[in-house]
């Protein structure tokens, strides 16, 4: 069960505590009601007394029962009960009088008037418990075995009147009287609620302020152990450079063992490092720009220069700048290692290049392709690339690395031939069907065969580069290549780029010398293919070049 309506519980409440009130007061009313009975009626003054005593014997009765609720249910019974105890008395006492214009009459008025302006009552409750009453006095009033004259007619219709006008009148404050509790009840639960909040939100703020200082603690303690423990070397400088604190690190590497007053930092430089100091703490000072990466030579406190990069941050508190803190790391060892690693990737690469070259001069000596075709053909696309770049061509894919793998991955792109037979390499006359389907096929055996390399070297992407230069070095802009007939950019924009390098080559360098075409006579077949062989943009940026072009294939010219 849900939780009770807390304004019907508070009521409640509220009509517990009255009870008591209405039955005090209805004994009250009882026991005046006895002298009454002395003046009125002295004969039947015995008779009364007990009526009056069985009510309020009822009434004390209903008093303990009170007493002894304390989940208030049948609060409202209990008052009812005690109100007809009281009331049932007095009819009786009127009907044994047996006059309709009873004295009495005043009891039944108090009686109503005790419970429903003491009684917490609802609209309903007020009208059902007044009107409940008057139909008992009528009733009463119809059983008295006396003549029932116009004045006693009369009588009757002004204490009906009365006691109904006053029952609405009861109805009416108790719904005013409801209303009022309903507001004030609102009223404090918003308060409570208001309170409760505040309440809660002292205790968050108090538990966040005591978090925050817990953590301020933590992290000033954290940051002294990390600044004491720390392998590189730190100091907080002032904005002249003076060395206001030092780690353990930096007064081992660069002071006798104590901060002496007056270090300057700048000192430990030579003069053509401390200007770049002095250079990079102004800037940090006026334009809050960090220091990062800054390499300078140090001299130890034995005298030994020591090759560091600086890293600094501005310390700053309510505005104000109190220092400098640098952290300064010996990069000797790592610049060492750096140079033997850099001559080690430079013989690999050289390796590299050479194992490359000599895979790719298998498909030289099974055709009767010029000897230094190969390498006019990487530096053709290398020069092509980096023009297109620099027109702002394909500026995203063309980067030094893509420029690097294109040059060296170009030249694989026929090793494909290596599986055609010397029959067809070397056949001067017009193949037929089969034999061109045999040596369109170079393209995919060249593709696998280098995709079977790149599955063996995961994450390589020359051989990225070389596998689609393999596959699709014969694809026309327009559709029309082949093996796969792509189109446009559907074609890897570097089998585009050797596309044109490849068809220059065969244009300036052919065999037979009747097929042979002049430099101009090639860069004019090559403008007029754009859009059908090769990438408009890329011809653009071929025109750019193509002097650059002619100065390689006379640079790389053959011998005999």
């Amino acid at each position: 069960m849900g939780n009770p309506d807390p304004f019907r519980q508070e009521s409640r409440q509220l009509h517990h505590q009255r009870v008591y009130y209405i039955l005090l007061a209805g004994i009250g009313t009882l026991l005046l009601l006895t002298l009454l009975d002395t003046l009125v009626e002295p004969g039947l003054r015995s008779e009364f007394l007990q009526y009056r005593l069985l009510a309020i014997g009822a009434c004390v009765l209903l008093l303990y029962i009170n007493h002894t609720s304390r989940s208030y249910r049948w609060t409202w019974l209990i008052g009812f009960f005690g109100y007809s105890a009281v009331s049932l008395a007095i009819l009786f006492s009127i009907y044994r009088q047996g006059d309709a214009a009873t004295p009495y009459y005043v009891g039944l008025m108090v009686a109503m008037t005790i419970y429903t302006t003491l009684a917490p009552l609802s609209v309903f409750q007020t009208i059902a418990s007044g009107f409940a009453l008057a139909v008992l006095f009528v009733i009463t009033i119809f059983f008295i075995p006396t003549s029932f004259g116009p004045g006693q007619q009369l009588g009757l219709f002004s204490n009906l009147f009365f006691m109904i006008g006053f029952i609405f009148i009861a109805a009416t404050r108790n719904w005013t009287d409801i209303n009022a509790r309903k507001r004030e009840h609102l009223l404090r639960t918003s308060e409570h609620a208001a309170a409760e909040a505040l309440a809660g939100q002292a205790r968050r703020l108090e538990l966040e302020v005591a978090r925050r200082a817990d953590a301020q603690q933590a992290t000033e303690e954290h940051y002294q152990l990390l600044f004491e423990t720390i392998a590189d070397n730190v100091a907080l400088i002032d904005t002249d450079g003076m060395v206001l604190q030092a780690n353990t690190s930096f007064l081992h590497h660069f002071t006798p063992g104590t901060l002496s007053p007056g270090t300057i930092f700048y000192d430990l430089a030579d003069s053509e490092d401390q200007r770049i100091l002095r250079s990079a703490v102004s800037t940090l000072i006026t334009d809050s720009t960090p220091i990062s990466d800054l390499q300078v030579t140090l001299t130890t406190v034995e005298g030994t220069p020591l090759l560091t990069e600086i890293s600094g941050a501005l310390l700053q508190r309510e505005n104000k700048i109190p220092g400098v803190q640098l952290i300064i790391r010996d990069i000797s060892e790592r610049k060492h290692l750096e140079k033997v690693l850099a001559s080690s990737l430079h013989k690999l690469r050289q390796t590299e290049n050479a194992t490359i070259l000599a895979l790719a001069k298998l498909s030289e000596y099974r055709d009767i392709t010029p000897g230094r075709h190969l390498e006019r053909i990487r530096e053709y696309c290398k020069t092509l690339a980096t023009a297109a770049r620099d027109h702002g061509l394909y500026a995203e894919i063309i980067t030094p690395t893509y420029v690097q793998n294109l040059y060296q991955g170009s030249i694989l792109h026929d090793i494909g031939k290596v599986a055609v037979s010397n029959e067809i390499l070397n056949k001067t006359e017009p193949l037929t069907v089969s034999e061109q389907e045999t040596l369109r096929n170079h393209t995919l055996t060249g593709g696998d065969v280098i995709k079977a390399m790149e599955q063996d070297t995961p994450g390589s992407n020359f051989l990225s580069l070389a596998k689609n230069m393999a596959y699709f070095h014969h694809e026309r802009w327009d559709g029309t290549g082949y093996p796969y007939g792509l189109q446009g950019n559907e074609i890897p924009l570097e089998a585009r780029i050797i596309a044109v390098a490849d068809a220059y080559e065969e244009a300036t360098v052919a065999m037979l010398q009747d097929r042979c075409l002049t430099h101009r006579q090639a860069v004019d077949s090559i403008v007029n293919n754009a859009g059908r062989h090769f990438d408009p943009m890329l011809i653009d940026a071929f025109l750019t070049v193509q002097e650059e072009f002619n100065q390689i294939r006379q640079t790389l010219v053959e011998t005999e």
